[in-house]
């Protein structure tokens, strides 16, 4: 009975942390409206930094984001960024 508990307690935090970015982004979405704001957008990214001279020479560079992060998914890969219009 200990196991069952444990493995459901594991399977519960680590599904969040694999959601997919449609439903993030759809949660986010949903909170910025009943905050009253309007005109936004929520894109989704890549979080693997770009390619860049810089970055091939060991240095670690960040990737180039216009917006505002406001979440991520799919295991920290993509990033969701907001953005006023």
């Amino acid at each position: 009975m200990r196991n069952m508990l444990l493995a459901a307690c594991l399977l519960s935090f680590s599904v969040p942390a694999m959601s997919s970015c449609e439903d993030v982004k759809a949660q986010i979405d949903a909170k910025l409206q009943a905050k009253g704001v309007v005109s936004y957008t929520l894109d989704i990214v890549s979080a693997a930094p770009a390619a860049d001279p810089v970055a091939a020479s060991g240095a670690a560079a960040a990737p180039a984001i216009d917006g505002k992060v406001v979440g991520n998914c799919e295991g920290e890969t993509k990033l969701i960024v907001y953005k006023r219009n």
